[in-house]
């Protein structure tokens, strides 16, 4: 017999594995039911974890939805951002695929959670943070675009602008359901990037 015992598991890989499986369980009940459609219960099933655990952690299904919301956003922050030497070129990338993630039910869900989450913000300013860490991180994306452009030598529309023009369209077809084959970024874009 050896005494030389097994590795532990870190106590925080516990906490991860279950935070990644109930992740992985709303996001797929939203892709399935839309956001209405499903209970803690259910998320609890689909994970494989005790539904107290859900409400022991995130004391509601809407702080849960948003908190998926912040790991979605984090995640699309990852992704590589257009750079093919010409801003226009960079923004209609970047819009299409906008267009794409809000399009989807999970997307679609995910942006309405962080509305409806922003309508309680006044009482928990841990949720507000989030929220506004969402809108900070794509603001910041198009800015990061915006700064190269500028050092190109391009011309460059304010960030205010941009959000204004471009991105308020997007959001507004998304949450009131406008469809997509209406779109006209280029049409956008010109109004966007008029001097």
């Amino acid at each position: 017999m050896s005494d030389i015992s097994p590795p532990r598991r870190r106590p925080g890989g516990r906490t991860a594995r279950v935070g990644a499986a109930v992740h992985e369980a709303v996001r797929a009940l939203i892709e399935e039911r839309g956001r209405d459609g499903f209970t803690g219960r259910d998320v609890a099933e689909r994970a494989g974890v005790n539904e107290a655990t859900i409400y022991r952690r995130w004391g509601t299904l809407d702080n849960l939805v948003l908190d998926v919301a912040v790991a979605v956003a984090k995640l699309n922050q990852e992704q590589p951002l257009p750079d093919t030497g010409s801003l226009r070129r960079d923004l209609l990338l970047w819009a299409e695929r906008m267009t794409t993630e809000l399009g989807a039910p999970e997307g679609l869900s995910l942006l309405q959670a962080a509305i409806a989450a922003r309508a309680h913000t006044a009482t928990d300013s841990d949720r507000a943070r989030q929220i506004t860490d969402i809108a900070a991180a794509r603001a910041d994306l198009i800015q990061q675009m915006l700064d190269r452009a500028r050092t190109r030598g391009e011309h460059t529309p304010t960030l205010s602008r941009v959000l204004d023009r471009l991105v308020a369209p997007l959001y507004l077809r998304a949450i009131f359901g406008y469809g997509r084959t209406e779109l006209d970024l280029d049409d956008i874009l010109d109004n966007t990037l008029a001097e």
